[in-house]
């Protein structure tokens, strides 16, 4: 009678299990600098650039099937603009045993290293690499980390670390609880205004040697480490600065709820 019972639940525990993956990819020509748009309520994004004049997106799932009943992808190209949606079933099974998570589905694309993305997820991460050109990043819950960008970039999530490297035109870093590590390459420029902020976490900012700027920091529980030259003006507290980098420029402004700053040189 054990032996029996014993064989019932190990054949629940396999049938509770996902058994397979299941997935979707599509290929767009694109000419000129594309825009990438995609959506999801729970999932991973992840987006890397190439050579090809064509975007190449790759959707999977660990769990739910992808189609009727499972998951939907909402697709469209309009000339150098596509839009990918990716959205859950309304019916959620629940299982104790599958631990399931935004890591389940996972959307990858390729693009041309030129172009503009829009990315958002309301759990997940998102990872962008290798673009030149415009990037905003938006997710509910999930770490969004940056490599090797050109030109403007806007991320935001609500709890995660924000990590970003590159060449910087425009920069506006936000996230509710997490740190923000931020590596602005020589090149860099601030020419509409840069803002780092954390509502609980530290900000560590590497700037070029170069870099003109006005800067405005406050902590409003941890203190502030300066590694390069700065101007002060006004009364000099430990957890706010007001001054100017190489004879200042346009504004940087670092704000943390509770965390250090520390800026010094890339």
């Amino acid at each position: 009678m054990k032996r029996i019972l014993w064989m019932t639940v190990a054949v629940l525990f396999t049938t509770a299990l996902p058994s397979r993956a299941y997935d979707w990819s599509k290929t767009y020509p694109v000419q000129g600098n594309p825009e990438l748009r995609v959506s999801t309520s729970d999932a991973n994004i992840r987006v890397s650039t190439w050579d090809k004049s064509e975007i190449e997106a790759r959707v999977t799932s660990s769990h739910y099937k992808i189609g009727a009943g499972g998951l939907t992808i909402e697709e469209h190209q309009s000339g150098d603009v596509v839009e990918i949606g990716v959205k859950y079933p309304h019916a959620v099974h629940v299982c104790l045993f599958c631990g399931y998570s935004s890591d389940n589905v996972e959307i990858e694309i390729h693009m041309p290293r030129e172009g503009k993305v829009n990315l958002r997820t309301g759990d997940g991460r998102i990872e962008l690499a290798g673009l030149k050109g415009s990037a905003e990043l938006k997710s509910g819950d999930g770490n969004v980390e940056i490599e090797a960008v050109d030109g403007q970039l806007r991320a935001e999530t609500s709890d995660g670390h924000i990590r970003a490297k590159g060449r910087f035109d425009a920069l506006e870093v936000k996230t509710g609880d997490g740190r923000v590590e931020v590596v602005a390459e020589a090149g860099s420029a601030i020419t509409t205004g840069w803002r780092l902020e954390t509502g609980d976490g530290s900000v560590t900012l590497d700037i070029p040697e170069q870099l003109n700027a006005d800067v405005d920091l406050h902590s409003g529980d941890g203190h502030i480490d300066l590694e390069m030259p700065v101007t002060t003006s006004g009364k000099l507290r430990e957890n706010e600065v007001h001054g100017k980098i190489n004879g200042g420029g346009n504004l940087l402004v670092v704000r943390t709820g509770d965390g250090s700053i520390r800026v010094g040189k890339s």
